[in-house]
């Protein structure tokens, strides 16, 4: 027993004590009438986000209890390919652009499925940019860039710089850091003209810009980060 009479019945879940990209807040709210305490991440709901302030049905506002994800957000699982001819990597989180899912299957256009690489937004949420996708076909690779002036291009469809062309948007990351957040690094290897995108520091083995590593690939630095799923 604590104070005031409380009894631990253990941990809900977690939440976070700071905002992060993708979040909102949960609120607070205290009813003497019926002592009884309301938590919502909708302002609307009571009415009012001035503590002390009383909003609908008697409840007084107590301020934030911590941001969480909203209930109707999602992420989507990012799949990963090679050509094992052309040595491109290639992530969708379309399930029907390769036709495979299956580690070791191949799928349309000679892609292997190497799995998921990892889970990114599919909405845009405060704090997220977009991670744009392109493709140069003179040398056969994807590339992927939370940096719109990179390439140039924004649009689908669109031609920008060095010989990449915008296939849209793959999802959305965050530029900084966020609570239980995982970045997500980018590689280059000028042998195989190839870029390569991992959450595994260890798989090429450095996590420093401009540092090579296993198989030839050098770090190009983090293209943003996102949930670990």
């Amino acid at each position: 027993m604590g104070h005031h009479n409380y009894k631990c019945e253990g941990i809900l879940g977690y939440i976070s004590p700071h905002e992060f990209p993708g979040s909102i807040p949960v609120h607070r709210y205290w009813r003497e009438q019926y002592h009884d305490h309301f938590y919502t991440p909708k302002v609307d709901e009571i009415g009012t986000t001035t503590i002390g302030h009383v909003g609908h049905h008697g409840y007084k506002y107590e301020g934030i209890l911590g941001w969480a994800y909203p209930a109707e957000h999602h992420v989507h699982a990012v799949y990963r390919y090679v050509n094992e001819q052309t040595h491109d990597h290639h992530y969708t989180t379309n399930q029907g652009e390769i036709g495979t899912v299956h580690v070791g299957h191949v799928g349309n256009h000679g892609y292997k499925s190497e799995g998921i690489g990892f889970y990114i937004f599919n909405s845009h949420h405060h704090g997220l940019v977009p991670l744009y996708r392109y493709w140069n076909g003179a040398n056969s690779d994807h590339l992927y860039s939370s940096n719109p002036a990179e390439i140039g291009a924004t649009q689908s469809g669109q031609a920008g710089n060095a010989g990449y062309v915008c296939e849209g948007v793959l999802g959305y990351v965050s530029p900084v850091e966020f609570f239980g957040s995982i970045p997500v690094y980018r590689y280059w290897n000028g042998a195989c003209s190839d870029h390569f995108y991992t959450t595994n520091a260890a798989e090429i083995g450095t996590t420093h810009a401009g540092h090579a590593g296993n198989l030839g690939y050098v770090c190009e630095g983090t293209v943003g980060y996102v949930p670990h799923h």
